[in-house]
Formats: C-alpha cells, sequence, structure tokens
C-alpha cells in the first residue's frame, strides 16, 4: 500500500467516526443519511485499495490475463471503419468489483477462503441499495432509514474492510513466499548447484533443443 492509499484511508476512516459521532449526539435523519454515505463511500475506498493491491501481486503471478486487466479498468475497447481503437468506460458495481477483485486473489492464493454466504455480506448489499435510494430519492420517504438499515450500513462496512486486509495479508504471504523460494533458486545457481542447474537448462530448452 502506497502512501496515497494510505492517507485515502485514513482520511475516510475520519470521515466514518465523524459520522458515527454526530450520529451519537444526535439521531436525526440528516445523521442517518451522513453515516451511511460515509461508510458506503469508504468502502468504495477500500475496494478500490483492494483491488490495486490484488492486481499488482496477480501481475507477479502472471495471473493478469487481458481480460482482467480490461475489467479492473472498467472500459472496453471497440474498433472504427477507420481502424480507429475507441476505449469505452464500463462503471463495474461495488459489489461486482468485490467478488471479482477475490476470485483473482484466489486464483494465485488458491488456499484462500472467502465466504460471502455471511450476514456481513448481505448487510453490505443493503447499505448500498440504501445509500442509491438516497442519493437518487423520488420522494420524501427514499430519504427515511430504519434502524435496521444503520445497523446493516455498519456490520456490512466493518465485514467488508476485515474480509478486504485478511485476503491482502494472505496473497502478501504468497508474495513473500514465493520471494523466498526465488531467492533460494537463484543462491543455489550461483553457488553451481547440480539439481538446480539442471531444472533451469530445462526450463531454457527450445522446442528444438
Amino acid at each position: 500500500m502506497n502512501s496515497d492509499e494510505t492517507e485515502l484511508l485514513k482520511a475516510l476512516a475520519g470521515d466514518v467516526q465523524w459520522a458515527l459521532d454526530h450520529l451519537a449526539q444526535a439521531d436525526t435523519p440528516t445523521a442517518r443519511r451522513n453515516l451511511l454515505r460515509n461508510l458506503v463511500s469508504a468502502a468504495e475506498g477500500i475496494s478500490w485499495t483492494y483491488r490495486t493491491h490484488v492486481m499488482s501481486l496477480a501481475r507477479h503471478f502472471d495471473a493478469a490475463t487481458p481480460l482482467i486487466e480490461m475489467a479492473f479498468a472498467e472500459a472496453s475497447y471497440s474498433v472504427t471503419e477507420r481502424g480507429i481503437i475507441q476505449e469505452q468506460a464500463r462503471h463495474i458495481s461495488l459489489t461486482a468489483m468485490i467478488r471479482l477483485t477475490t476470485r483473482v486473489a484466489q486464483a494465485f492464493c488458491p488456499g484462500l477462503k472467502v465466504d460471502f454466504g455471511v450476514e456481513g455480506w448481505s448487510a453490505l448489499k443493503r447499505a448500498i441499495a440504501a445509500r442509491n435510494r438516497i442519493t437518487h430519492p423520488k420522494s420524501s420517504d427514499d430519504l427515511v432509514l430504519s434502524d435496521g438499515e444503520i445497523e446493516a450500513a455498519k456490520s456490512g462496512f466493518f465485514w467488508f474492510s476485515d474480509m478486504a486486509m485478511s485476503v491482502m495479508e494472505a496473497t502478501l504471504k504468497a508474495f513473500a513466499i514465493d520471494a523466498q523460494e526465488t531467492k533460494e533458486f537463484i543462491d543455489k545457481l550461483i553457488a553451481g548447484d547440480p539439481e538446480t542447474l539442471a531444472l533451469y537448462e530445462q526450463a531454457h530448452q527450445g522446442p528444438d533443443d
């Protein structure tokens, strides 16, 4: 995680804490909407950090296919009759991006288990639906948030933040193991270990060798 991503997460965490404090001081409809917006916004920020982290390691493990790269870039391409490539933006929902990012992580970290059948995932989806409703209201009723929706927003956010951090920690461990194994291989290669030299030569033999 780079310094800019760290600052982003700190700012979002500060917004969430501010909204929680204000709701505790005065449980008003405005305070509820502010909390919901900040929780989902923070989840989106964590999702961005999550996907950039996983994608950087997927490239290291050769698990980043062109199709995955395109999906993470939220873009598709077409070619005009004049032979000009045109990029077209494609919005991917927060929940779809979280699932995609997790699948990519599992591709190079096969022992990684994430349960999307838990209440936390359902709560996050409910929170996003409520945020979308108050962002695009069609009546005054759309601005009202129930106790259940507020609790769902909190539990969904905390579940996702814990899940994302756990996955990132697991992928970092996989990277560290791979780096250590590579170092040991190189050390043996430099030392002239016969078995390692044979493996190296075998890996670099062409089809006609």
